[in-house]
């Protein structure tokens, strides 16, 4: 591999929420870390998932719409009984 690869983790990373200039995501087995939301390219929320690819998180916008109905038809099912 070159130097001017790009690197991309498969880790994903769900917004759990903000403080002051940094995100607070959420990474396997409910691990909480902080970025800097500088480091976040776009207008992320809470919920959305990214994915970080050299030094840099970006959204995963598909993953993140997948989540979002997922948990809507949980909640759903939850109402309805």
């Amino acid at each position: 591999m070159s130097n001017n690869s790009i690197i991309m983790e498969k880790r994903e990373y769900i917004v759990d929420r903000f403080e002051r200039d940094y995100a607070i995501l959420e990474i396997e087995s409910n691990e909480l870390i902080s970025v800097k939301r500088s480091d976040i390219i776009g207008n992320a929320k809470e919920g959305d998932i990214l994915f970080k690819k050299d030094n840099f998180y970006f959204i995963d916008e598909e993953a993140t719409k997948l989540r979002r109905e997922n948990i809507n038809t949980i909640m759903k099912g939850l109402w309805e009984e």
